[in-house]
């Protein structure tokens, strides 16, 4: 989510302090300073408690007490408090550095990046703008610097608006998710599909966008209007009646919670509408509420759960007959959590379980999903950015109330389905990068109309602003 201008503010303020406390630390007056600031909220406790949880980061914090003019040593701290997860210790350690050296452009670059991360954007653009044209750093650092500003500048609008989109090709072993044998169940008795509903494979080209606005109140709350357009389409090369187009919209108001005992904390609700095209066709159309609540605990633990209620209206069609049986409500709750294992690693996951009804018994069903992703951050070959490697894996449950008679009068459709992937982000420029993802997934079922695999792979130029 993007973070909230009143966090923006209590950063900025509370970064101050950290500053002010941090040099006359410096100068030896550790316990004026605790008296005037309070002893809770001083530097000097937050990195012994990040000592004591961490055996590295202890050492070197009790040599750097003891040689506070040390620059290498204080360089070494801070990048292990960075390590740690901790970037308010690591920016004290950065602001001791400059009392004593203030003419360190790469010290005040390291500060900058860090007030970007904790959201303090008015701090980082403090420290960004003097050292833009900095013949210190190399063109690529001054461009990375032109490029964070830009940004900043984004955020602290207004009205605040981020774009991603992706456009690509698509290459699927079984894109009708035909069933893995032609052996089948019909009317209780087996039945062998024709060629031609059996799994075939296929290619696309697909467009993607996901379109977010923020309108901040301004309020010192840090309460916004948040609204996000997600749009999608595909065309097959041979099968066109699995052409796909999705358009969804939600918009609600996003408050502020615990804005002082868990800042970034909110709840967000909203309304949605969307449609769903097949085949040429329209085949589905939904709106709905919902309502979130965002609760980041740390830098290692965040939750977001989730309940949504939609009303689900299918259209038949030529070639999907029986669709407009499917109509009905969907509730759905849910979580999404989210992390960091390392500086470089994080991951976030998903749980989700959806009661779905149909106009016919064998057309409601629940749904239990899980979804687990694993970004990692690295140094790649090339590009202003690091690339982002992106293993992930899933599982869904889905359970039908009744048999189809159509098919069998005593089996009760249920389906366990899996999917195991990786994706590599690399980026090209600034906003330009090129996106490639693999995915395996296949489901078992109690019939054998509805067991699959299908592999996939995808690639294609995304943009991101």
């Amino acid at each position: 989510m993007l973070v909230k201008r009143y966090n923006n503010r209590v950063a900025d303020r509370d970064g101050g302090a950290w500053r002010r406390l941090a040099r006359v630390c410096a100068a030896g007056a550790c316990a004026v300073a605790a008296a005037l600031f309070g002893g809770a909220g001083s530097a000097l406790a937050q990195q012994t408690a990040i000592a004591d949880a961490d055996p590295e980061f202890n050492a070197l914090f009790y040599q750097s007490l003891k040689r506070p003019a040390d620059v290498d040593l204080a360089f070494r701290l801070a990048r292990r408090a960075v390590e740690v997860g901790d970037y308010e210790a690591a920016i004290g350690v950065y602001e001791r550095i400059l009392f004593y050296n203030p003419q360190l452009v790469r010290v005040r670059l390291e500060l900058a990046r860090l007030y970007y991360r904790l959201g303090a954007y008015e701090s980082a653009r403090a420290y960004f703008e003097p050292i833009a044209n900095s013949p210190g750093l190399t063109g690529q650092e001054r461009d990375n610097v032109a490029a964070y500003l830009v940004e900043i500048d984004r955020r602290l609008s207004t009205n605040q608006w981020s774009v991603y989109a992706q456009v690509g090709v698509r290459y699927q072993s079984n894109a009708n998710y035909g069933p893995s044998s032609r052996l089948v169940v019909g009317q209780d008795v087996a039945a062998l599909l024709p060629p031609s509903a059996a799994a075939q494979a296929d290619g696309n080209a697909f467009a993607l966008a996901s379109i977010r606005h923020v309108y901040d109140f301004g309020n010192q709350r840090g309460d916004v209007w948040e609204t996000n357009l997600n749009l999608y389409y595909s065309q097959q090369f041979k099968l066109d009646q699995l052409n796909l187009g999705f358009a969804e919209f939600n918009t609600g108001p996003r408050f502020a919670l615990f804005p002082d005992q868990l800042p970034g904390s909110s709840i967000r609700a909203y309304v949605l509408a969307g449609g769903v095209a097949l085949g040429g066709n329209g085949y589905l159309g939904t709106y709905g509420a919902g309502v979130s609540i965002y609760a980041p605990f740390s830098v290692w633990f965040g939750l977001e759960p989730f309940v949504e209620i939609r009303q689900r209206d299918y259209q038949s069609s030529p070639d999907y007959p029986t669709a407009g049986f499917q109509s009905g409500e969907m509730w759905t709750v849910g979580a999404n959590a989210f992390g960091r294992i390392t500086d470089d690693w994080r991951w976030r996951a998903r749980l989700a379980y959806n009661d779905a009804s149909g106009d016919l018994p064998w057309f409601s069903y629940n749904t239990f999903a899980v979804d687990l992703a694993l970004p990692f951050e690295f140094q790649g070959l090339w590009g202003v950015k690091r690339w982002i490697a992106i293993p992930s894996a899933g599982y869904s449950r889905y359970s039908y109330d009744a048999p189809n008679p159509f098919i069998s009068n005593f089996v009760t459709e249920k389906d366990n389905q899996y999917r195991v992937g990786l994706a590599l982000d690399v980026p090209i420029h600034e906003q330009w990068g090129l996106l490639t993802q693999v995915q395996y997934s296949w489901s078992t079922s109690t019939l054998p109309n509805y067991a699959f695999d299908n592999f996939s792979v995808s690639v294609g130029p995304n943009v991101r602003f």
